[in-house]
């Protein structure tokens, strides 16, 4: 009875990921297009900072 219980475990945990590899799989397109928006959001929001930087104030211009 134990082994049949460990054996029904394990091919729990077998569908479970099989499961989660179809459905990465199906939705690869949309999973990497969210990523790429979202990479393209982080860098607008980096190119759009217009933060000084606390060293301004001691730039004499040289270089």
């Amino acid at each position: 009875m134990k082994a049949a219980r460990c054996i029904l475990k394990a091919a729990a945990v077998i569908a479970v990921l099989g499961a989660a590899v179809c459905a990465v799989a199906a939705y690869w397109d949309k999973i990497v297009d969210a990523f790429y928006t979202l990479a393209d959001k982080v860098e607008e929001k980096k190119a759009n900072c217009f933060c000084s930087s606390e060293y301004d104030d001691y730039d004499d211009g040289a270089l």
